[in-house]
């Protein structure tokens, strides 16, 4: 199968408030194009420039595969972003199913709760986790993925586990009501960059920052893992991604 004739757009939110939002999105696309699988490789937002529509226009080709640098099938990716590509008259445009249902996600979030874990040397029985996620009343979709990453991590023998949410119950700031005790190792289930995974969920647990390590809080200690989301981490999830649709699309 060639790709040659194939443009790939990296789909992502942006944002107005926080600089670094967008940033790995660029520099995976960027890591991306350099490979030279796609005839061309560009990123796109909602809230930042370039916006979708400027993404396609002035392309090369009319044929266009777009990966929603989302965590959830929720909302935005059901709706806003199939919409906004639907809406290219000329342009044969397939999105895909967002970087966060890959597979791989979970071993990305093991890692995480594995590292935290050997700075203390403890073992998953003695620490609750929590997944700590979006959540939009909005559609079900986004709530779930994290839900389902929670139930995975729970068969790793920790001492409890609970997804945890912005805009859902329950909520992030509220998690002692979930965990009346001992340490709490925290997932951020947001793309690295991001204002919720970098300044919204820190300030909301109570630590002092959003490095991945230990913090005190007037609620206890907590382990804050890295957010998602690094252009070597996700890079060839994207590139599978979006040559799957195009191989069964095709």
């Amino acid at each position: 199968m060639q790709f040659k004739d194939i443009a790939l757009i990296l789909a992502g939110h942006g944002s107005t408030k926080n600089a670094d939002s967008s940033r790995f999105t660029r520099e995976t696309a960027h890591r991306i194009r350099e490979k030279g699988i796609f005839g061309e490789v560009r990123s796109a937002f909602w809230k930042e420039q370039p916006s979708y529509a400027d993404a396609i226009r002035g392309l090369k080709t009319k044929k266009v595969v777009v990966v929603p640098w989302f965590l959830a099938n929720g909302y935005f990716t059901t709706k806003i972003l199939k919409r906004e590509f639907a809406e290219t008259p000329g342009v044969e445009c397939r999105v895909t199913e967002p970087i966060g249902m890959r597979p791989e996600i979970l071993g990305h979030f093991q890692k995480r709760a594995e590292r935290l874990l050997a700075v203390k040397n403890w073992n998953p029985t003695q620490v609750s986790l929590l997944v700590a996620s979006h959540g939009t009343p909005l559609h079900t979709g986004s709530r779930g993925a994290a839900v389902g990453l929670a139930e995975e991590l729970a068969k790793d023998g920790y001492r409890t586990v609970h997804a945890v949410f912005l805009e859902e119950e329950p909520r992030i700031a509220d998690w002692r009501d979930l965990i009346r005790e001992g340490p709490v190792m925290v997932l951020p289930h947001f793309l690295a960059g991001g204002l919720h995974g970098s300044e919204d969920v820190p300030e909301l647990l109570g630590i002092s920052g959003a490095e991945e390590g230990w913090y005190e809080s007037e609620k206890g200690e907590i382990g804050y893992g890295e957010p998602l989301g690094r252009p070597e981490e996700v890079e060839e999830m994207v590139i599978e991604l979006a040559m799957s649709k195009v191989e069964k699309e095709t």
